[in-house]
């Protein structure tokens, strides 16, 4: 039963790699993105001050799609959730790493909070971009739903713009 829940606080986790979704954008374009993650690994510590009272971190991956570009894009996510296993509310931040097919990459800085058991949203900021993406800023907001044994459901939509190269 711990497990289940473990797995439920990871599923929140995964929101984490919607932040990113947007493979290619150009000045000051709005995007949108959805998709499904897996939490790949997860380790946690009871606080022991009430029932169910873990902070965990975690590693997830994921793959959005962006109704803008038509791309599909991988994501890797590492979070810190401070949690209650019994409850499902919370909060969590962390960063996602969006690695595209030429090899550059973009890292953003995520933040959230539960909403409601099984159902968290949040903000992300884009920190930076490597090769094609460097100048990159932007950033949106996320909602994740919890669809059990460690999957999720992810969507975010924001706006983002890159520098011409």
């Amino acid at each position: 039963m711990l497990r289940s829940k473990i797995y439920t606080v990871i599923i929140y986790l995964i929101m984490i790699f919607g932040l990113c979704a947007a493979e290619f954008a150009v000045a000051g374009e709005k995007f949108k993105a959805h998709g499904a993650g897996n939490t790949v690994k997860w380790e946690q510590i009871e606080v022991g001050d009430v029932d169910g009272h873990v902070i965990g971190i975690s590693m997830n991956k994921a793959v959005y799609f962006n109704e803008s570009t038509g791309e599909i894009t991988p994501h890797i996510s590492v979070g810190l959730m401070d949690f209650n296993l019994n409850t499902g509310m919370g909060f969590g931040n962390g960063y996602v790493i969006l690695t595209l097919k030429n090899g550059d990459k973009r890292i953003s800085r995520w933040e959230g909070k539960s909403v409601e058991k099984g159902h968290m949203k949040g903000t992300f900021t884009i920190m930076k971009g490597t090769g094609t993406q460097e100048g990159i800023k932007g950033g949106g907001t996320w909602e994740t739903h919890d669809l059990g044994s460690g999957l999720s459901y992810t969507e975010t939509e924001g706006e983002m713009e890159i520098p011409k190269q």
